[in-house]
């Protein structure tokens, strides 16, 4: 059976969809903070902690530590895409999978707040894929109808179509 998510996206992928964006509509872009060399160091060893943390199956403490870091990048409006994708593994791995699916949805948020929609529509994808293999029919189409216009963006570049389409086969 071919799940409705994969129809949706690789029609989207291959233009071969009538849907496209009604109109041109861009979120604002957030002007970074700078961050010191000091600070930029320590959000990186802490990002470092909590990766370790992970593998020593600490994971509550892992968890504290990527909100820590989250919390800090976002207060500074630095993007905290990689550490709530981090943390999102984290929530897979652990087999808490829808978790990791709402970690995901905030970090779509996120991508959009700071002007990211390649990271937005990784998000949007897995996320999407999650809610699909779990039977949340509902949210996966929800998910794939908000990238469906992203894909036909060109703030999308050609390769990160080509990886998302390649996605979507691999599930």
């Amino acid at each position: 059976m071919i799940q409705p998510l994969a129809l949706l996206l690789a029609a989207a992928v291959h233009g071969d969809t009538p849907i496209r964006p009604a109109s041109a509509t861009f979120p604002a872009l957030v002007r970074p903070a700078v961050i010191h060399a000091d600070t930029s160091a320590r959000i990186t060893a802490m990002h470092r902690d909590a990766d370790q943390l992970v593998y020593a199956g600490k994971f509550r403490e892992a968890r504290t530590k990527y909100l820590t870091v989250i919390a800090f990048l976002d207060s500074t409006q630095s993007f905290p895409g990689e550490v709530m994708w981090a943390l999102a593994s984290m929530e897979y791995g652990r087999n808490r999978e829808l978790r990791a699916a709402e970690i995901l949805d905030q970090l779509a948020e996120a991508a959009v707040r700071y002007g990211r929609p390649e990271w937005q529509a990784t998000a949007l994808l897995e996320a999407g894929l999650i809610y699909q293999n779990h039977g949340r029919t509902d949210l996966s189409v929800k998910r794939a109808q908000a990238l469906v216009p992203l894909l036909a963006s060109p703030a999308i570049a050609p390769g990160m179509r080509a990886l998302l389409a390649e996605r979507v086969k691999t599930k």
